[in-house]
């Protein structure tokens, strides 16, 4: 998204948890690392040197956490990047955070987010770190029950080929659940009213039922299921994470959290 990129690449540069004799927080240099970790910081070195590149960026470079000090000193110290500081001209301040220091955050339900929740219950899209498996089958005249029916290729969440989609995929980052899913909705009815399929708008709390029942009017319509594919597919994401028994169970979880925090 526009505030959020992820790098999957680098998605298990976890840093090493302390072992009794092991090197304290404070004693921790690139040299003190194991010899994948060190390559696995040079690597992230490397491509955020590029990404700042890109960007046009000189950067000045903050850390909390152990790992995190020795990839802000060697970025700091890597010569294509004191190169690139000296010509670049936007600012930026760059905070390093450890990801042990955040673990409570993973194991946690926070939130009342959409994209949350689509990324934790749906599978994840074979070779891909982060995206999901959208199931198709709806959209087909191939109906089946079965699970593992692999005829129809899985939809997914990246679609940056379609602006309704984009927009669609920033309300579930942005909006509570609820907004987010009246936006599929909306998205809905207005791809549905370009292509004159008889819709009918309904007013009131969104059903997983009704959205599914907007999408079958796009069944039959070659044309408009092309025109519309991005969309359909998120708004897919949106039913069969809403109807999935992981949501239930999540919504019962963070009921819990609020109260034991209170």
């Amino acid at each position: 998204s526009a505030e959020l990129c992820l790098l999957p690449a680098l998605a298990t540069l976890l840093p090493p948890l302390p072992g009794p004799g092991g090197p304290g927080p404070a004693e921790v240099g690139l040299g003190a690392l194991p010899a994948e970790l060190r390559a696995a910081v040079r690597a992230l070195v490397s491509d955020l040197d590029a990404l700042f590149t890109a960007l046009g960026l000189r950067e000045e470079n903050f850390a909390v956490g152990a790992l995190s000090r020795v990839v802000a000193a060697e970025l700091a110290s890597y010569s294509p990047a004191r190169n690139r500081r000296r010509t670049a001209t936007n600012k930026a301040s760059v905070i390093f955070v450890d990801r042990t220091l955040d673990l409570a955050g993973a194991v946690g339900h926070h939130g009342d987010n959409l994209a949350e929740k689509i990324l934790s219950v749906l599978p994840k899209l074979p070779g891909h770190k982060i995206d999901v498996m959208v199931n198709m089958v709806e959209l087909t005249a191939l109906q089946t029950k079965d699970e593992t029916c692999r005829v129809i290729a899985p939809g997914c969440l990246a679609q940056p080929n379609d602006p309704a989609a984009k927009a669609l995929w920033e309300s579930f980052m942005n909006l509570k659940q609820k907004e987010a899913v009246m936006e599929a909705r909306r998205h809905l009815v207005e791809a549905a009213s370009r292509e004159n399929l008889p819709i009918k708008m309904s007013m009131g709390e969104v059903t997983p039922e009704q959205l599914s029942s907007y999408i079958q009017l796009f069944r039959n319509n070659l044309k408009a299921l092309e025109n519309h594919c991005g969309l359909l597919q998120l708004v897919l994401a949106t039913v069969q994470t809403l109807k999935h028994p992981q949501t239930s169970k999540w919504d019962n979880f963070l009921a819990f959290e609020r109260l034991l925090l209170q």
